[in-house]
């Protein structure tokens, strides 16, 4: 009998510790806050599978060059040129690469394939929503807020064939995917900025 209950006992311990969220991935590990010694701002944080990010929009005047999106900077954060938004996170933290936008991507369960995928008509993680878990209210924590036709928001790099086209992220109201591409005047472009943890 007893030989009979362990093994029982066991595929149920087993079951417990592998139990995963309903999207069959595991959730974000933490959440906290961030003040900004430049100007004293507090920034929520999320922790997603170790990479921690600003859970909003970087919200930092830099020298009057940035602006206000959607004309509230309390609430949408502020728009940034290319090369302004490369110096526009605080120390400790800065704009993340294409790659490190991918590895966020990848962890939230989109497919090597999708990451890869280029261009503004390239739909990515749609299977997974990822576009939709990355949006306020979503299971990553991410919280974007999606303004009018879509929220922009800059990665560090560029295109290596291209030096001058940047990349970018888009994500659209109501939409699954995470458009990725480049912008090619990326010095007048002005994008949204989420700033990453060293």
């Amino acid at each position: 009998m007893f030989s009979f209950v362990l093994p029982l006992a066991m595929v149920s311990i087993l079951f417990v510790s592998c139990k995963k969220d309903k999207d069959n991935k595991p959730q974000q590990s933490s959440e906290s806050t961030f003040k900004d010694p430049r100007d004293q701002k507090i920034y929520k944080l999320v922790t997603i599978f170790g990479q921690t990010w600003f859970a909003e929009n970087l919200n930092y005047e830099m020298d009057g060059s940035s602006s206000c999106a959607d004309d509230s900077c309390d609430k949408y954060g502020r728009l940034y040129t290319g090369p302004d938004a490369k110096m526009a996170c605080p120390e400790g933290y800065h704009l993340p690469t294409d790659e490190e936008w991918r590895t966020l991507e990848h962890n939230l369960g989109m497919s090597d394939d999708d990451t890869a995928k280029v261009g503004v008509y390239e739909t990515r993680g749609v299977s997974e929503s990822i576009g939709m878990r990355l949006a306020k209210g979503g299971s990553s924590g991410f919280n974007a807020i999606i303004l009018g036709n879509g929220t922009y928001f800059w990665s560090s790099d560029t295109q290596k064939d291209y030096w001058q086209y940047q990349y970018m992220r888009i994500l659209h109201p109501n939409d699954s995917s995470v458009y990725r591409t480049f912008n090619g005047k990326p010095e007048k472009a002005k994008l949204c900025v989420r700033c990453l943890k060293n």
